[in-house]
């Protein structure tokens, strides 16, 4: 793109031009690191069913003690907290994600990656990160593929075109200065 987008005054420097704009790929993603927090979900639903299930039934014996009122019919639902941890753990996580990046758009600029985000308690984000001969680039490859570019979970992800993404960034790293040694790399 030759020309600034609309919206995009005041937040791009002078001379600095959108290079590549896109969205992640939708659609649900379960990675391998996702295993043990989905084993833990699941053991923290079993174990709230669990407390449920028996909280009732000893609360229900109250009832014919005497000792009857609110408080043993409130009891097992202590444990729906654990209940929705647990879900969220198992396979909720995986749907909150895809919702999140149904609201993510992605820029990159002849300087900076931004990360725009639209979240529904957050409100509206937009986080910028800078390009340089320094950053560390990383492809993970798909499909859909991933561009990381600080750290291994922060950057462009699941974007169908990754390959032409890497391409613009290693463009921008050989036109940029080289900085290392400054005092942002002590």
């Amino acid at each position: 793109m030759t020309d600034q987008a609309a919206g995009w005054d005041g937040i791009l420097d002078e001379g600095e031009s959108i290079l590549w704009q896109g969205r992640p790929v939708a659609g649900l993603s379960f990675h391998n690191t996702d295993v043990m927090g989905a084993l833990m979900g699941v053991f923290f639903m079993v174990f709230s069913v669990f407390w449920i299930g028996m909280a009732a039934q000893i609360g229900s014996g109250f009832g014919n003690s005497g000792f009857g009122g609110v408080f043993p019919k409130l009891f097992p639902l202590f444990g729906l907290p654990f209940f929705a941890i647990g879900f969220y753990n198992a396979i909720g996580h995986v749907f909150w994600q895809a919702y999140l990046r149904s609201k993510t758009h992605y820029t990159l600029t002849s300087n900076h990656a931004f990360i725009a985000l639209d979240h529904p308690t957050n409100g509206k984000t937009l986080k910028n990160f800078p390009i340089d001969a320094n950053t560390d680039v990383i492809l993970k490859i798909g499909p859909p593929d991933s561009v990381w570019f600080a750290g291994k979970r922060i950057g462009f992800t699941r974007i169908a075109d990754g390959r032409a993404v890497l391409k613009l960034m290693r463009q921008i790293q050989k036109e940029a200065p080289c900085t290392f040694g400054s005092p942002t790399h002590v």
